[in-house]
């Protein structure tokens, strides 16, 4: 991986802590750097020294590995050899779906699953994340603590349905929603009525591109009983 990419995957990292409400300043005093220069940093306009990189890596709490992609991953990981058999490892990534809690970068892995390849063949790039204990939004389909196939082809994040459950990046954390497009905005519903923020909301997509909120499409659930 060349040093533009991860400047660049740093930044979109970034900008997701900004999301759940860190701000600049925080983030240049922890950086020991001028606010000016995050500034420049995350509108793309400036890119930081290698010293600045490493303390923005113990900022962010990963190391280089976390910004490595699946596919380049699951090449470096031991695996169970399914090959001649008719399953298939899944990537379990190391992280949580809630409030709280960031989408995991899609290089943290922390195990894997098999799965039949004849039901995962038909999804793109498909990963497992488990459900944080605080996610209540999906109850009764997703239960805090379940684990959820994702499906994350591209054009089915860019045109979600609202009969079914995405996990989605929002500003306090990720978390799973029904969602559906509505003008240039993406309407959230939650299926908890009970739940503290069962109402729909809007989040507007004229700045904001749909593939970095909507990040899969839930195809299964796995619960222990």
């Amino acid at each position: 991986m060349d040093l533009f990419t991860v400047q660049e995957k740093l930044r979109a990292l970034l900008r997701e802590r900004i999301a759940l409400g860190a701000t600049q300043r925080q983030i240049a005093e922890a950086l020991d750097i001028e606010q000016a220069h995050v500034s420049r940093f995350l509108n793309g306009r400036g890119n930081f020294r290698i010293a600045t990189l490493n303390q923005l890596f113990r900022y962010l709490g990963i190391d280089l590995e976390d910004l490595i992609s699946v596919e380049e991953m699951l090449k470096r990981v031991p695996r169970l050899d399914y090959a001649d058999s008719d399953y298939a490892d899944i990537p379990v990534l190391k992280g949580k779906l809630g409030p709280g809690h960031a989408f995991p970068p899609e290089g943290r892995i922390e195990g894997y699953r098999a799965f039949l390849r004849s039901f995962v063949r038909e999804f793109h790039r498909p990963v497992l994340i488990a459900v944080g204990a605080k996610e209540e939004a999906m109850i009764p389909s997703i239960q805090p603590l379940d684990l959820v196939l994702l499906d994350t082809d591209p054009a089915k994040r860019k045109a979600p349905r609202l009969d079914r459950i995405y996990a989605v990046s929002l500003e306090g954390g990720a978390g799973l929603r029904h969602c559906a497009l509505a003008g240039n905005s993406l309407v959230l519903v939650a299926e908890n009525s009970r739940w503290r923020e069962s109402k729909a909301t809007e989040i507007s997509l004229e700045e904001r591109d749909i593939l970095s909120v909507v990040r899969g499409e839930v195809v299964w659930v796995g619960r222990e009983v």
